[in-house]
């Protein structure tokens, strides 16, 4: 496994989406790559924290243009 391999699986890593062969095949590469093992931790630190973030309302202005994107899609 490359580095950029694990980046393009880390999400599904983390989110435990992976079978247990490819979870074995990252683990293996963090154990002997530690710039892709601080990188984990810190993305896995990351996404623990933005989880704690209470939900904002999304702007009026970014509602009407995706809304207007919606109408345009359906035409």
């Amino acid at each position: 496994m490359t580095c950029r391999e694990l980046t393009e699986l880390l999400i599904d890593y983390i989110q435990g989406d992976l079978d247990a062969e490819l979870c074995e095949h990252i683990s293996r590469h963090l154990s002997a790559c530690p710039p892709c093992e601080a990188f984990v931790a810190t993305y896995r630190i990351t996404v623990q924290l933005t989880r704690r973030l209470p939900a904002a309302p999304m702007p009026p202005e970014l509602a009407e243009r995706l809304q207007k994107a919606m109408r345009e899609i359906d035409e």
